[in-house]
C-alpha cells in the first residue's frame, strides 16, 4: 500500500484511480478526464490537499478535498471517497482518511464534511468509525411543471430582487451550512434573487441555474439554495410563485430539481406539498477537527 498526494501523480492515474474506486456505485460517476477538470475547478478541489491510494502499484483509491472559509470558519470537504472493488474491506480507505485528516489538521481546517447516499450503509458506517456524525437529511426533489399548472400558481405579492450569487452571503439568513455543492462558489454561471416583502423586508432567496435547449427555452432549472427568512409566514404560497415567475417567454414546461435541499428546511416541505417527488437521500456528515 502507498498513498501519494493527487498532485504527485500524473492525470491519467488519479482519473484511473475514481473510476474504479466507483465501479458498482449507486449512481454513474464516472468521468473522462476532461469531466475530471471541470469537477475540480468547479468544486475548488485540490490536488495538494487529496489522495491517491496504490496496492501492488496500481491506482486502487482516492479521496478528493476541498477547503474552504466558510461563515468564518476553515471548513474541509470530502469530494468523494472510491475504493476499487478488490480492495474494498482491506484497510486502504482507513489508510487514506487518516491521510486527509493530517492534512486537515495541516490546514488548520475546523470541520470535516461530506455527503453519503442514504442507502450506502458500508461508506456510512466507516465515516461514523472514523469520527463523522449525521448533521443532517438531504433530498433530490423533481417536478416537472407545465405552463398550465403555472397558471393555477398564486400570484406573488412581493418584489424578486436578482443579484450575483455571492451577495447572497450577505443575509443573515444565508445557509452557511448548505451542501458543499450548494454553496454559491460552487455555482459557476448561476443566478440568484431575494424576495422582498412590500414592507421592504427580504423574506428569501433562491440560488439555481437554468438550462437552456437549443431554442433559447428553458428546458431544466436546478435550484441548489430555496429558503425563507425563519418568521416568514407564507412559505407555500412564495414557492409556487417563485417557481412560478421563472417561466420565461416560450417556456411550455420546465423540469425542476432541487439539488441536495435540507429535509428539515420549511422550503423542501413547502416543494413536497406542490408535488415535487424525492429522487435521491444523502447524509450530510460532519466530524470536528482542530477544536
Amino acid at each position: 500500500m502507498k498513498i501519494k498526494k493527487l498532485s504527485q501523480c500524473t492525470l491519467e492515474e488519479a482519473l484511473a484511480a475514481w473510476n474504479k474506486g466507483f465501479e458498482g456505485y449507486m449512481v454513474p460517476v464516472t468521468m473522462t478526464v476532461q469531466a475530471f477538470v471541470n469537477r475540480m475547478a468547479n468544486e475548488d478541489l485540490l490536488p495538494d490537499k487529496s489522495v491517491v491510494g496504490f496496492m501492488q502499484g496500481e491506482p486502487s483509491g482516492i479521496i478528493m478535498t476541498g477547503i474552504r472559509e466558510i461563515g468564518g470558519k476553515k471548513i474541509a470537504w470530502n469530494g468523494g471517497t472510491g475504493i476499487a472493488p478488490a480492495y474494498r474491506g482491506k484497510g486502504l480507505s482507513a489508510a487514506m482518511m487518516e491521510e486527509v485528516f493530517d492534512i486537515y489538521k495541516a490546514e488548520k481546517a475546523q470541520a470535516a464534511v461530506l455527503e453519503a447516499i442514504e442507502e450506502n450503509e458500508r461508506a456510512i458506517k466507516l465515516y461514523k468509525k472514523m469520527g463523522y456524525e449525521t448533521a443532517d437529511q438531504l433530498l433530490y426533489l423533481n417536478k416537472h411543471i407545465t405552463l398550465k399548472e403555472k397558471s393555477s400558481y398564486i400570484k406573488n405579492h412581493f418584489e424578486i430582487k436578482k443579484v450575483y450569487p455571492e451577495q447572497l452571503q450577505s443575509l443573515s439568513f444565508y445557509d452557511i451550512d448548505a451542501a458543499w455543492q450548494c454553496q454559491w462558489q460552487s455555482i459557476k454561471h448561476g443566478e440568484a434573487a431575494v424576495f422582498v416583502s412590500p414592507e421592504g423586508k427580504e423574506d428569501g432567496y433562491i440560488l439555481f441555474k437554468r438550462i437552456l435547449d437549443r431554442a433559447g427555452s428553458t428546458n431544466r432549472i436546478i435550484i441548489y439554495q430555496l429558503k425563507f427568512r425563519e418568521n416568514c409566514s407564507i412559505k407555500e404560497t412564495m414557492a409556487e410563485s417563485i417557481l412560478g415567475t421563472m417561466f420565461l417567454e416560450g417556456d411550455d414546461s420546465i423540469d425542476f430539481t432541487a439539488v441536495n435541499i435540507s429535509a428539515v428546511n420549511p422550503a423542501s416541505q413547502a416543494l413536497v406539498k406542490m408535488g415535487f417527488e424525492k429522487k435521491i437521500g444523502q447524509v450530510m456528515m460532519k466530524k470536528n477537527i482542530n477544536s
